[in-house]
């Protein structure tokens, strides 16, 4: 089993020094730690053991949520990216057996980090998005052992693409709980996906899950849905793979 110390990363963008990256480091944990109470946690991925800083209590966040503000012209997002939902785990045990090394991969709404993560210890090159600031600070410190190859930046998938990039995986766990998303989301990953690119999409159960493998595959595309089950989660997860039809 692989074991990854934020502390002992040795590769950095622009080849900081040491000092500096330590203290950088510090300073996102101390930034993270005065918005908000946290926890860090070994947690075992396929062969894989990582450190995950997480919120300590997401439901708490979700019982002070606010209640959309229509006139505001802003993604209605909040408090959702600080729960790390059980599609994630799914896809991140998927993503730990496959061979990743060199390969482009999206983590779609990445949440607080754990699939694009698990990705980049996998050798990967990532992309991590979320419209949620507050996620990608947390993406930010999860991936800090692999910061070399690991970018990460606000989007909207409805209004916002990554041009000119394409992907040869574009990941994403439980983001198509609103069918109101779905045309949005066809869209983006038809602007993204490499050829012979595919999906790979984890989503925990909700009727819409069951649902979206037929609407995806009525658009042209090529869609397998199975189910996985994970240590970390109370119920099998379903696992939707997808790739162009055309």
């Amino acid at each position: 089993m692989a074991s990854v110390d934020p502390g002992n990363s040795t590769r950095s963008r622009g080849k900081a020094p040491r000092s500096n990256l330590v203290v950088r480091r510090c300073g996102l944990q101390q930034r993270l730690a005065r918005r908000y109470a946290t926890v860090t946690q070994q947690v075992t991925i396929g062969g894989l053991r990582l450190p995950f800083t997480r919120i300590a209590d997401p439901d708490d966040m979700t019982r002070h949520m606010p209640a959309p503000d229509e006139s505001l012209d802003e993604p209605q997002w909040q408090p959702y990216w600080a729960a790390h939902w059980d599609g994630s785990w799914a896809v991140s045990h998927v993503l730990a057996g496959e061979s990743l090394v060199g390969r482009k991969v999206l983590d779609l709404g990445c949440g607080l980090g754990l699939t694009g993560a698990v990705a980049a210890a996998g050798g990967a090159r990532v992309w991590m998005v979320d419209a949620a600031q507050p996620a990608l600070l947390f993406a930010r410190l999860n991936t800090w052992p692999w910061r070399d190859r690991v970018h990460i930046r606000r989007l909207d998938w409805r209004t916002d693409r990554l041009t000119p990039h394409r992907f040869d995986l574009i990941v994403g766990a439980d983001i198509i709980y609103d069918t109101d998303d779905w045309p949005y989301l066809e869209r983006f990953w038809r602007a993204h996906l490499s050829d012979g690119g595919h999906l790979l999409l984890g989503e925990s159960g909700r009727r819409t899950g069951l649902l979206f493998p037929d609407w995806l595959g009525d658009r042209g595309w090529w869609v397998e849905a199975t189910k996985i089950q994970v240590a970390q989660c109370d119920r099998p997860q379903r696992i939707i793979r997808a790739r162009r039809g055309d």
